[in-house]
């Protein structure tokens, strides 16, 4: 999918499920118009139209395949994840800040595999049988 399309597929879901500012951005409970001045603020609360709470959870929620289920970690998504990908990297970010932490993760990597073994602070289970004594039974006594 190109970015337009992306783009078009969630103003789409958007739409169709009627999801406002407010919703994107509120709790459990939003007030759809606090401008309006001719109800109680009570009288205007309704439920989030989403079932999720932060942004990401949010955002699979909108475009997940299936009914979403909170308990599914990775739904199927109407999207692949290499356009995903594409669209963030061509609509969300700062490309500067990514790079700059991109080249900071992998130099940590690489500094990390130069650095020494590191001996373990965990307890040294070998045994060397020849230098233990151990009580040799008279077989006879044994049984």
């Amino acid at each position: 999918m190109t970015d337009e399309q992306i783009e078009q597929l969630i103003w789409n879901e958007l739409r169709t499920r009627k999801i406002t500012l407010y919703d994107m951005i509120g709790g459990d409970y939003i007030d759809p118009d606090p401008d309006d001045k001719t109800k109680s603020s009570n009288q205007r609360y309704r439920c989030n139209r989403f079932k999720e709470t932060f942004n990401e959870h949010r955002m699979k929620e909108l475009i997940c395949v299936e009914e979403y289920n909170p308990y599914n970690d990775m739904p199927p998504l109407k999207l692949s994840l290499q356009d995903l990908f594409r669209f963030w990297w061509n609509n969300c970010i700062v490309k500067e800040l990514v790079v700059e932490e991109i080249l900071g993760d992998i130099f940590e990597y690489f500094a990390d595999q130069m650095k020494p073994m590191k001996e373990s602070d965990e307890m040294d289970l070998t045994l060397d049988f020849e230098q233990v004594s151990l009580p040799v039974k008279d077989r006879k006594q044994a049984a």
